[in-house]
């Protein structure tokens, strides 16, 4: 993974916390592996990943206290 070039663009991101914040529709269930790798690649330059489907989003409450357990 190291060593290649990699170009992403993510839904949401904070350079103060080091955390994307990714929004996946249903296109998410024909790329998992793509996706696992992206974030592995991200991982490795300290990023953190936050992945939320479109059926998260119906419950904002649910999804401030998941991005939350990251920010502390």
């Amino acid at each position: 993974m190291l060593g290649k070039a990699y170009f992403f663009i993510a839904d949401f991101y904070c350079a103060e916390k080091s955390l994307i914040i990714e929004v996946d529709g249903k296109y998410y269930d024909f790329q998992k592996d793509y996706d696992a790798n992206r974030d592995a690649v991200l991982a490795s330059l300290s990023l953190t990943t936050v992945r939320l489907s479109n059926e998260e989003l119906k419950n904002m409450n649910a999804v401030k206290e998941k991005i939350g357990r990251y920010l502390k």
